[in-house]
């Protein structure tokens, strides 16, 4: 999608900027701003929220936070299905990321080219346990030369859990199976005439190469975020720096492989061994990555000049600091960037270098219409934590608290956090021991993410009507205006019962 660029009346290149105040040294929040009407000559369903993420397009510019109580492997499918993306935690091990990474690539495409597969010989006990630990319902059976011998699902199991055959007493033997080059109609087809849910795919001898299931043909999301083998798209929250110890190397390899989208994961990123790191990292690895955080113009004016970073490697910059709900960083140090304020740096550094980069405002959001404001001041997409912490997806069980019912949510900074392990220790000022720049405490229970993402569609979608933008170019255009403590009042529900 092309988007038009926002016209720059002066060569100074403040048009952002200078929308929000900052020529006055001011930091504004999304509180301290309005979106102004604007003149609308379109239909409502011309409104397109579509935008691009490196070398991939979203349906819908919204993506879930890479922290632990937020976005694991559940969260990233629902989002990739629903238009957004998910980005997966770094706070475990290189391992767990992996087999994250691996069950958002396996779900919902239209080939799995990682197939699961057991022996005949292996017993039932095996094929359960491997079931319940990457969330699959059956698995291709092969010998000892990768040839196809059979199908094992959920199906052919025993009722009685006690009862621990083999898995060649239960399977599905001389199953059928398509040729590789098969197209998606082909097998479908092939699936409805024998009636089975999953078609392996085998080489001129063979060799298992892949697999075909029947609920990855199906167009239930047409507007799926999708790699260009149909595989969901998943992005990864990364420390800036490679693995040194050479077992976690190899994993991140595999990572690094299957991954589309890598975020460092910083609290600020405009630190000088950060971006040295980042430098190196791109050398070893080959997934497009977008920087971040950074809060303000004088940081993507660094990363843009200083540091030489190919334009096919960093599309993108993620902007805001100490702007979460549950992050104590501007509290502790008094040290923040406000996402309107930075995404408005950000935007002006990039026009002035004529450079285009996705721009992530990351953090801050607690209502829908504050998307809309974020969209104003030059973001391409936006990302939040609080907004997806309290869905049925995010990791984590349902509380009930004074018979309401919740779930966790922490920073990254946060002591509870951090009693995981080091896994997340770069993130702040390497040094610190002691001081939490992040809390831990509950939000209400709100369902499945779907709802969510519904709830935030339509008030983008809204906020770009009543504004007059079709699209994420002409919402650069959109107009601000300062409001004032009583309008802010005025804005929302008052003078009502039960409301002060």
């Amino acid at each position: 999608m092309k988007e038009e660029k926002p016209k720059i009346k002066d060569k100074s290149h403040r048009y952002f900027r200078d929308k929000i105040g900052n020529e006055y040294g001011w930091a504004l929040t999304f509180d301290d701003v309005i979106c102004e009407p604007g003149y609308t000559d379109f239909n409502p369903d011309d409104v397109n929220l579509e935008t691009k993420l490196g070398p991939y397009n979203l349906k819908l510019p919204i993506i879930s936070a890479s922290m632990d109580t937020v976005t694991e492997d559940e969260m990233a499918i629902e989002l990739a299905l629903l238009g957004g993306l998910g980005v997966l935690h770094r706070n475990c091990t290189y391992e767990k990321q992996l087999q994250m990474v691996e069950k958002v690539k396996r779900a919902r495409s239209f080939i799995v080219e990682n197939v699961a597969t057991v022996h005949p010989d292996d017993q039932i006990s095996v094929v359960r346990h491997k079931m319940e630990d990457l969330n699959i319902s059956g698995f291709v059976v092969v010998d000892e030369n990768n040839k196809v011998v059979g199908i094992c699902t959920a199906r052919d199991l025993p009722f009685d859990e006690r009862e621990n055959p083999k898995v060649k007493e239960v399977m599905t033997k001389n199953p059928i199976y398509g040729e590789i080059g098969i197209s998606q109609d082909e097998a479908l087809n092939k699936l409805y005439d024998i009636r089975k849910e999953k078609l392996p795919l085998v080489d001129s001898e063979g060799k298992l190469v892949g697999l075909i299931t029947i609920k990855d043909l199906k167009p239930e999301f047409p507007n799926a975020s999708k790699d260009e083998k149909g595989r969901l798209l998943v992005g990864l929250g990364i420390s800036p720096s490679f693995p040194s110890r050479l077992q976690d190397a190899e994993i991140f390899e595999k990572i690094d492989g299957l991954c589309d989208i890598f975020m460092t994961d910083v609290a600020d990123v405009f630190k000088k061994n950060d971006l040295l790191n980042i430098k190196n990292l791109i050398e070893h690895t080959t997934t497009p990555i977008i920087i971040g955080n950074i809060g303000g113009y004088d940081a993507a004016e660094y990363i843009l000049t200083k540091l030489d970073f190919p334009d096919d490697r960093v599309v993108g910059l993620k902007v805001g600091m100490g702007s979460g709900s549950i992050c104590t960083t501007t509290l502790q140090t008094g040290v923040g960037a406000p996402t309107l304020f930075a995404c408005a740096e950000v935007a002006d550094a990039l026009a002035t270098y004529g450079t285009e980069k996705t721009i992530i405002a990351d953090g801050g959001f607690k209502n829908p219409g504050d998307l809309t404001k974020a969209f104003a001041v030059g973001a391409d997409a936006i990302m939040s934590g609080h907004l997806f912490a309290g869905c049925t997806e995010s990791p984590g069980y349902v509380d009930t608290i004074g018979g309401r019912k919740v779930k966790v949510y922490r920073g990254m900074g946060s002591k509870e956090a951090r009693a995981l392990g080091t896994y997340v220790d770069d993130r702040y000022i390497a040094s610190q021991k002691r001081l939490s720049e992040g809390v831990s405490d509950y939000v209400p229970f709100v369902g499945p993410v779907k709802g969510v993402i519904d709830q935030l569609y339509e008030g983008l979608k809204n906020g770009f009507i009543y504004s007059g933008a079709r699209d994420i170019g002409a919402a650069k255009h959109i107009k601000l205006r300062k409001v004032t403590y009583s309008g802010k009042i005025e804005s929302s529900a008052h003078d009502l019962l039960g409301r002060k």
